[in-house]
């Protein structure tokens, strides 16, 4: 793939997996399950053609009240993953990927609290491919706990400045996205509390294609059209 102006930071909303469950399965609990297939081949393929950071919406703090069931769902494939593609595996020592989950991380069962500290430790030396997960994420929660941080820290209101508000959130030494893109949406264009204070500059792509369909091929189309942009911040 071209170069010029390729995107160091994809983040990805991946929305529409219980329409697709529905619509293909007749379970909506199983478009969970092949939401999870297409993330791999998503994140296998950023870092062949040459991302280098890629952040996933996996759970919003607001999907925490969905029902139990479906829950159980979503915590069995996060611990599924953790541990057959890092603590089970070496692919990610291999492939100098680090893992890091963002977000309100102790509103996760302890069990997968305890699995997602090993694997953070595992790999947070790499550097050559960051992927980060967004679990009991929400932007706005996370500006309200940067807030805190800085008041923690005794920082007075006339150092505040854009610069120390970025070091006290989540994503503090991650650069912004160049690309957002969300997936399911047919007609409604949102983003979803995603990255709010990040993505001030990002630019957006919208798709119908519900997550569990949503291929690499469609990615790269995206990439080409993000390389086609001006990119102007303002000026």
């Amino acid at each position: 793939m071209e170069q010029n102006n390729f995107p160091v930071h994809i983040a990805i909303q991946m929305d529409g997996n219980r329409r697709w469950g529905k619509e293909n399965r007749g379970n909506e609990l199983e478009g969970h399950k092949e939401g999870a297939k297409t993330l791999r081949k998503i994140v296998d393929h950023c870092k062949d053609i040459g991302v280098k950071i890629l952040t996933v919406y996996a759970l919003s703090a607001e999907n925490l009240k969905r029902p139990k069931e479906e829950l159980a769902v979503h915590f069995g494939l996060h611990k599924d993953y953790i541990k057959k593609e890092i603590l089970d595996s070496d692919q990610f020592v291999k492939n100098e990927v680090r893992f890091r989950v963002l977000g309100r991380k102790e509103l996760l069962p302890k069990d997968e609290q305890e699995l997602i500290k090993k694997a953070e430790e595992k790999t947070k030396n790499f550097s050559k491919f960051m992927f980060n997960v967004c679990l009991a994420y929400n932007g706005q929660d996370e500006i309200v706990d940067a807030v805190k941080e800085i008041i923690k820290k005794g920082i007075p209101k006339e150092k505040i400045s854009r610069e120390v508000i970025k070091q006290n959130l989540y994503t503090k030494d991650i650069p912004a996205p160049e690309m957002m893109i969300k997936t399911g949406m047919n007609p409604e264009k949102r983003i979803s509390a995603f990255l709010l204070y990040d993505s001030a500059y990002t630019e957006l792509f919208f798709t119908k294609t519900k997550w569990p369909g949503f291929t690499p091929e469609e990615l790269d189309e995206m990439i080409k059209d993000y390389q086609g942009r001006e990119r102007r911040f303002g000026k």
